[in-house]
């Protein structure tokens, strides 16, 4: 079934496509409140500490998967994105409300390289984004283009396996006279036998948005390490703890945060067609504790499965493919800040098809 899913409902023999549509809410990282604080002057300030908040993120695409004869696999999507709630601009230092339509054109190729017994899957790509909002265009609409390559490994010596990536998005805005530069990387690592119960995780990853003309940047490391364990053939749960360092420019001021996040997650097949995931984190910062909060959230998914009949020459082949549909709840809690609005709590939903 996830393999169906992936190729996406065949439309001919080389062609799949499917949809999705979700909707949930994002939370930022408790490194970016403590660098508000320290620009704005005001940690020592409960009072005038800014609030907690969160975006409510709405997303729906229709991608594509075609397997030509004798060339990698090509893939992509078209997708809608809107996010409704406040953020902290990084472009300025200002905390406001956004109401922001992206538009997202994205295409890649899918290659399988072989070194040696290890296989890779390599997927390079291109993607253009038509960035609009209607309550602060000034910092945030933008026309953006991103350049990405995606690597995941097979097992090497039946002990370890790797994926990682690498991004590169720039553009204008189209309302001021500034352009930003977004790069970031990340790799993993999973270490034990492919058929064990029991692997370690680790991983790096970096993020630096800079920006121009004007001097504003936002760089960012997250290190982790733990465990995943699997429980008979119907749970799989993991533990890990993440160290979390950034820094940002506002002009001549910078501030600089740390953030100490241990987090889990569990997935778990109820029934043939019912699936439960679960995660939670509880994030500690360094020195600073106002904004220190748990976060958590489920997902119940009910996954049924279609058929479709295609003609193969002379015969009739069925073939399934699943349509799944998930809904929840996500909540943080941020239970030392001194003000108002210490707990969110915002449903969740998703359908694929």
């Amino acid at each position: 079934m996830e393999l169906a899913e992936e190729q996406g409902r065949p439309i001919t023999d080389r062609l799949g496509m499917g949809s999705d549509v979700r909707v949930g809410a994002a939370f930022e990282d408790e490194n970016i409140y403590q660098e508000d604080a320290r620009l704005l002057g005001v940690q020592n300030n409960g009072a005038l500490l800014p609030p907690p908040r969160r975006t409510i993120e709405t997303f729906a695409d229709s991608r594509f998967q075609f397997r030509p004869n004798s060339f990698p696999v090509i893939q992509g999507f078209v997708a809608e994105r809107n996010a409704q709630g406040a953020i902290s601009f990084p472009s300025e230092l200002l905390i406001q409300s956004r109401n922001t339509f992206d538009t997202i054109f994205n295409i890649s190729v899918g290659p399988v390289v072989r070194v040696g017994d290890v296989k890779l899957n390599v997927m390079p790509g291109l993607q253009y984004t038509l960035r609009r909002d209607t309550l602060a265009p000034q910092f945030m609409s933008q026309n953006l283009f991103r350049q990405f390559l995606y690597v995941a490994s097979s097992s090497i010596g039946d002990w370890l396996s790797f994926s990682g990536n690498l991004i590169r998005e720039a553009g204008p805005f189209t309302d001021a006279n500034l352009h930003s530069r977004d790069f970031s990387g990340a790799i993993d690592f999973r270490v034990g036998r492919p058929w064990s119960k029991t692997a370690l995780l680790t991983g790096y990853n970096g993020r630096d948005l800079l920006f121009g003309p004007a001097v504003y940047e936002y760089y960012q490391t997250i290190s982790y390490a733990g465990l995943q364990r699997g429980f008979g053939s119907r749970i799989l749960a993991s533990a890990v703890a993440e160290f979390l360092r950034s820094w940002r420019v506002e002009g001549s001021q910078y501030a600089i945060a740390q953030t100490l996040r241990p987090r889990f997650g569990v997935d778990a097949k109820l029934k043939e067609h019912w699936a439960l995931s679960a995660s939670g984190a509880w994030s500690s910062g360094r020195s600073f504790h106002a904004y220190d909060n748990v976060t958590s959230s489920f997902m119940l998914t009910y996954t049924r499965e279609r058929s479709l009949n295609r003609g193969l020459g002379s015969e009739t082949a069925s073939v399934a493919y699943p349509m799944r549909f998930s809904f929840g709840l996500a909540q943080q809690t941020f239970y030392d800040f001194p003000g108002q609005g210490r707990t969110q709590i915002f449903p969740a939903a998703q359908f694929t098809f």
